[in-house]
């Protein structure tokens, strides 16, 4: 058993955990290594089964078989250390797109195919969440279950039904009062970083309820156990879950570690942030306690800085980014009015400048939108145009606030492209994959902004910024939506033949 230094560096919180690592435990499945050494024998993997005289029912079993399919860091800690078969809490530290999902669903399927008296609970930030993603998404339960062993949802119910029995319950991390009155003997808690109402309530609560035992277990002497999958972030929850160290396992995954099954552009931007504080944490699942709570104070702006005249004459696509304020007075919040330019570079990288800060502070919302609708007049003559001849820029204005009234305000100025979007996540999560990019220097202050950079230097995304972060957010917007690379994997639905595990579907990789 190792423990990482890069996971312990800030302080004793996971010293002298259990902490299993793909460096030290492996990073590729059974299945995988096989087809690595038929590449490396024969050039490659084709005729895999006949090569190793298995039958298609045969090779079909193994690739439902975690102990075969998986790599080590997505296994149950029993399966990668008979030492550790008394787990108590199976603590998932994964980048984004590392394949957790898959490890919590394939859990919930072992641990229900292997106790017909276990008691399942299942918690997610949201019942959509949970049944985009643990449920029917690509590499959700009922995609990964074995057509043999496929369980019956439920919607009603909020429950899956497994063929023997088997009764697994569904439940958003809202309210701790939901799980009053049950008696689990296996959940998977997924995604703890986005709870985001009352979550120590809701991981308590789930402590409390886990409480159930089933023969099978008595027999073993196995506890309740805890499947726990999430990117890592440094909040008071996952002190809490470190507290309480009996049975507590750690395992730690990047992005990188499955990049086969990710999108390519995806990956590309993922190496690019990588070195970040944040792109740490983000991609390479290290979780670190001591982080600047300002997002973008090791930005060094000057550094990637573009001179005016030596900006890109055309760009793939500009947009004027605005943040209206809600009050009217005339000490309210500032109208966050921002233009930025995105284009892809040599290095198959979207590279960001940002042209000019123009926010105002008026008590008229024709104002803004006077300001908005210049500006595009402006800069449009930079973007490309699209197959219709027309530029490819446009306003853009979130709608919580506003709603409607945003893109009717700047109507009513000029008939032009508005694009709206309404927020579903907090200002620091949009911003946060923006200071990764800003940090790994794919965004480029054109000019001096010296106003906007101040603001950038002390946000940190907390809400009730008054007048702090109407630039800032201004900014962050169209980066988090058109530029921020959103993780799209395959999963299990989406490899082409069913019988191959990822090295044999993607025989270019290293």
């Amino acid at each position: 058993m190792t423990t990482s230094k890069a996971v312990v560096e800030s302080g004793d919180l996971l010293e002298g955990l259990p902490i299993l690592r793909p460096e030290t435990h492996g990073r590729y499945s059974r299945l995988d290594r096989l087809a690595l050494t038929l590449r490396e024998r024969y050039g490659s993997v084709h005729g895999f089964a006949e090569r190793l005289e298995l039958t298609p029912q045969e090779l079909l079993s193994l690739h439902y078989e975690p102990q075969f399919s998986l790599r080590p860091m997505q296994q149950s800690p029993d399966l990668v250390d008979p030492a550790l078969a008394q787990w108590r809490v199976w603590f998932l530290l994964g980048g984004r797109g590392a394949g957790k999902t898959h490890a919590g669903a394939a859990a919930v399927i072992r641990e229900a195919m292997m106790d017909p008296g276990a008691r399942i609970l299942i918690v997610g930030p949201t019942y959509t969440e949970i049944q985009k993603n643990q449920l029917e998404g690509p590499s959700g339960i009922l995609t990964l279950a074995p057509p043999w062993f496929r369980p019956e949802h439920r919607k009603s119910k909020k429950q899956l039904i497994f063929p023997n029995g088997v009764v697994a319950d569904y439940l958003p991390a809202a309210k701790a009062n939901k799980f009053r009155g049950y008696g689990y003997t296996f959940e998977w808690l997924d995604e703890i970083v986005a709870w985001d109402k009352d979550p120590e309530g809701v991981y308590e609560e789930c402590c409390r309820v886990g409480r159930g035992t089933s023969t099978r277990m008595r027999e073993l002497g196995l506890s309740s156990r805890k499947v726990i999958t999430t990117t890592p972030a440094p909040t008071q929850l996952f002190r809490l879950i470190l507290k309480d160290r009996e049975g507590l396992v750690l395992s730690r995954s990047s992005t990188f570690d499955n990049a086969s099954n990710l999108d390519a552009a995806y990956i590309r931007q993922a190496r690019a942030a990588a070195s970040s504080a944040i792109g740490r944490r983000e991609y390479l699942g290290e979780l670190v306690f001591d982080l600047d709570p300002a997002l973008f104070r090791k930005v060094s702006w000057s550094k990637f800085a573009v001179a005016p005249k030596a900006r890109p004459a055309l760009f793939d696509f500009i947009v004027v980014s605005v943040d209206p304020a809600t009050g009217e007075k005339r000490n309210a919040d500032m109208h966050g009015i921002v233009v930025v330019g995105v284009r892809e570079e040599a290095d198959g990288l979207d590279h960001v400048y940002v042209l000019a800060d123009l926010s105002l502070r008026s008590p008229e919302p024709s104002a803004w939108a006077r300001k908005a609708v210049e500006a595009l007049r402006y800069w449009e003559r930079f973007a490309r145009k699209d197959v219709r001849g027309r530029p490819r820029a446009w306003v853009f204005a979130e709608t919580n606030t506003g709603g409607s009234m945003v893109k009717h305000t700047i109507h009513q100025v000029a008939k032009v492209k508005v694009k709206t979007e309404r927020a579903r996540q907090s200002k620091a999560e949009r911003a946060a994959p923006v200071s990764m990019l800003a940090e790994a220097g794919l965004v480029h202050m054109v000019g001096k902004h010296p106003k906007l950079e101040e603001q950038l230097a002390k946000f940190t995304g907390q809400e009730g910024g008054h007048a702090r972060d109407d630039r800032v957010d201004a900014m962050c917007w169209p980066l988090f939506l058109y530029v921020v690379r959103k993780k799209k994997n395959s999963g299990a639905a989406g490899v082409t033949d069913k019988s191959l595990p990822c090295v044999l579907a993607h025989e270019d990789d290293d």
